[in-house]
């Protein structure tokens, strides 16, 4: 009986060593993931916990005032802080909280490393230590999840951008354009009438309309507006009057996308494409510009409306 009794105590001495041996009493839980998608934009994205529901793979509520709550294998997630290019988030399960990092790296402005990273406090307890090191393991699972659920979703531009943003070449060469100042917004009749006295004199020079018009309103008081319409043509035409020759650079690098809506939905839309163009370190070096695929004079529901939007790059 005595050498049962040794045996036995041995055994839980050993039992005890091995747990304190291979079972820390702080675990670290790392996980990472990476991206064809920009930095600031990822970032910008991530910082308003409203669209974090768009891509996170549990279930999620962002109507509190205060904060917003995200589960996901029933852990309970709560982000706290936002930080330079990193957000603070704290994890909860049978209450106990532990902290939590999430840092956005940026090998370039196409690519993106995110970091995870928490420490589970095991406690000096063998029991502890084993709950500890099951539920750190449990945790490991869950971030990789929700981290693949999150790569998946920000690959596409479109979903941090808003919109479909294309790499082109500029397929414009020659334009006849009018320069217009007007005291209100240009209205759609405004547009035009502009395109269609620039048509006129497309014809009687002899030349050929071959694109879509562009134009671009712009102000600096919101009182002043400026419309510049332009119609591209075949060949070169002499500045004459109101009409002038404008040339674009053919074949230059051009970011487009295509937009179905009205004035409100447009404008939304090339402020996004700005703000890619800056993300991707993108050098703007013409006006960018608008042109109705859509005849606005025959279509009345802005729905419908389809408006391709060009940004010219260097």
């Amino acid at each position: 009986m005595k050498k049962w009794v040794i045996a036995a105590a041995s055994l839980f001495v050993l039992l005890l060593a091995g747990i304190y041996f291979f079972i820390p009493g702080k675990i670290v839980v790392a996980r990472s993931i990476t991206a064809n998608a920009n930095q600031s934009g990822v970032y910008r994205f991530l910082t308003n916990a409203s669209n974090w529901p768009a891509w996170w793979p549990g279930w999620s509520s962002t109507d509190k005032v205060a904060d917003s709550v995200f589960e996901s294998g029933g852990f309970r997630f709560n982000k706290t802080i936002n930080g330079y290019n990193s957000f603070g988030i704290i994890i909860e399960k049978d209450k106990t909280a532990d902290s939590s990092f999430l840092h956005l790296l940026s090998p370039g402005n196409d690519s993106i490393k995110i970091e995870w990273n928490t420490t589970i406090n095991t406690g000096s307890n063998p029991l502890a230590r084993i709950r500890g090191y099951f539920k750190a393991k449990e945790l490991g699972n869950q971030l990789e999840a929700i981290l693949a659920a999150m790569q998946k979703y920000i690959s596409i531009e479109k979903h941090i951008y808003g919109i479909d943003i294309r790499h082109e070449k500029m397929p414009i060469d020659f334009m006849v354009s009018i320069k217009k100042p007007f005291d209100r917004y240009p209205t759609t009749e405004d547009i035009y009438t502009e395109m269609s006295g620039i048509r006129k004199y497309i014809a009687q020079a002899q030349a050929i309309e071959n694109n879509y018009p562009v134009l671009n309103i712009s102000t600096t008081d919101s009182i002043h507006f400026e419309l510049v319409v332009a119609v591209p043509v075949n060949k070169q035409v002499p500045d004459s009057g109101i009409f002038t020759e404008r040339r674009m650079l053919k074949n230059g690098n051009l970011l487009s996308a295509e937009i179905a809506g009205g004035k409100y939905t447009v404008d939304v839309a090339l402020k996004q494409m700005e703000i890619y163009a800056r993300d991707h370190q993108h050098l703007n070096i013409a006006i960018p510009f608008q042109s109705f695929l859509t005849d606005r004079m025959k279509v009345a529901d802005t729905s419908k409306w389809v408006t391709r939007i060009g940004y010219p790059i260097l």
